[in-house]
């Protein structure tokens, strides 16, 4: 009997009707309700902070909250408001940990400083997640990076300042912003985050959820939380340049060097942890991004911003035609090289799934298998999925059936974007935000 029951209850939940979505051939777009628009887009028509869960949206000096409706079983409503910022920490760059940027975390919404002169953060503060207030500000000194930093009663926002002589960590209450610890680390030059900026996926939802990596000269190391002292990893040895991103998944740590000036070339080193070093790899390639302007100090195309990972793979920026890699096997196991001016667009909660880029052509999915399911026939060049069969194509929204028609059109003034489920979607109607949700259609 309780077989059965087992068995019931897992067909049940097998075979129980699907919530309406975007993509399931029968639903159509439904207005759920108007919110004035009080912090316009940018220029590309998305905001440098968008996330959507929180309802969080700021660009240049204003930072707003989307008020939420109460959600059955969740929370109840959350009120909306709007704040102006001061100039220090106006909102232009879309990497979290860099000047000009923020993320919004549990405790308060986290607002990097940057000012002229400095290419680096100058400045740290927290903002209230229910107002948009200030509540705490440090300033920063050259050469600092902010992140996440064990603290003693959970993560404390923190910076690490770099010199010759070494790395030294400063690490503030996130609440009252007062200082719980510090450290230095002599013989460091480089600290960086497998997440957020210094991440191979680019954008990320904060400055450093994560432990962050202490780049030596010869050796890589973490963090111990209790006593703040590095934790050096046992025959992981950076590669030979300037480490400038790093990442930890598939059971490997990644090291990424900056493109060589005159040269570009770069190394991509992937370490497997110890006892299984054999089946780490190495790939060094000659760096170019199609997508990128040069860099004046390096003079290659190449922008530390754009993500190298996507969902599964690895898109190595290489002359000639970027190199897809599984990121367990590395180059040796069935690569795929994209044709010369193409590049990868990594799903960021703004499109899905990750996409293949090149001029003059639509979208189309890095996955083969998806390629179906996209429906780019009915769409022009540069159509961009927002939710299941929902494109936007230039101001147009277009819901593609199967068969290619369009079931639905509508106009938006900026970049749609998804909420936490297939079946919602907000787009801009000149000065107000307008939330879809997908209904079956009678």
């Amino acid at each position: 009997m309780l077989t059965v029951l087992c068995a019931g209850a897992v067909l049940t939940g097998c075979f129980a009707p699907q919530p309406p979505r975007f993509g399931d051939g029968v639903s159509v777009p439904a207005e759920q309700r108007r919110i004035p628009l009080t912090v316009p887009p940018g220029p590309d028509g998305s905001w440098s902070l968008l996330e959507a869960r929180e309802g969080l949206i700021g660009e240049g000096r204003k930072l707003a909250r989307i008020p939420q409706e109460a959600a059955e079983g969740v929370h109840g409503p959350v009120k909306g408001w709007t704040a102006t910022l001061p100039a220090e920490f106006a909102i232009t760059s879309r990497l979290p940990g860099r000047p000009h940027s923020a993320a919004g975390l549990r405790q308060g919404i986290v607002l990097i400083g940057g000012r002229t002169g400095r290419t680096d953060p100058t400045a740290v503060a927290l903002a209230d997640p229910s107002s948009g207030v200030l509540l705490w500000r440090h300033a920063l000194p050259p050469n600092s990076r902010v992140l996440l930093l064990p603290g003693t009663t959970g993560p404390a926002l923190g910076a690490a300042t770099c010199s010759a002589a070494g790395c030294r960590f400063t690490a503030w209450d996130m609440y009252r912003g007062t200082r719980q610890w510090s450290s230095s680390i002599p013989g460091a030059y480089r600290v960086r985050t497998p997440c957020g900026a210094d991440a191979l996926g680019g954008r990320d939802v904060a400055p450093g959820l994560c432990e962050p990596l202490v780049v030596g000269k010869d050796r890589v190391g973490t963090l111990d939380e209790e006593t703040h002292r590095p934790v050096w990893i046992p025959g992981l040895r950076p590669p030979a340049g300037t480490v400038d991103r790093v990442d930890r998944f598939s059971y490997r740590t990644f090291l990424v060097t900056a493109p060589a000036k005159g040269n570009c070339r770069a190394t991509v080193l992937a370490a497997a942890p110890p006892g299984d070093e054999h089946k780490g790899w190495r790939y060094d390639f000659v760096w170019d991004q199609p997508q990128a302007a040069r860099d004046p100090h390096t003079g290659c195309r190449w922008n530390p911003g754009l993500p190298l990972k996507t969902a599964y793979d690895l898109v190595l920026p290489e002359r000639g035609g970027a190199l897809v890699v599984d990121p367990y096997f590395g180059p040796e196991h069935h690569p795929r090289r994209l044709a010369e001016g193409a590049y990868a667009v990594a799903a960021d909660g703004r499109g899905l799934p990750d996409l293949i880029r090149a001029p003059g052509r639509p979208d189309r999915p890095l996955d083969p298998a998806l390629a179906d399911r996209m429906r780019t026939k009915a769409l022009g060049a540069g159509a961009r999925q927002v939710s299941g069969d929902l494109f936007q194509y230039g101001r147009k929204l277009l819901l593609v059936g199967y068969d290619g028609t369009v079931r639905w059109r509508g106009t938006s003034d900026c970049i749609p974007f998804s909420a936490v489920t297939p079946g919602e979607v907000t787009y801009c109607d000149g000065r107000n935000l307008v939330e879809i949700k997908a209904v079956k259609k009678d």
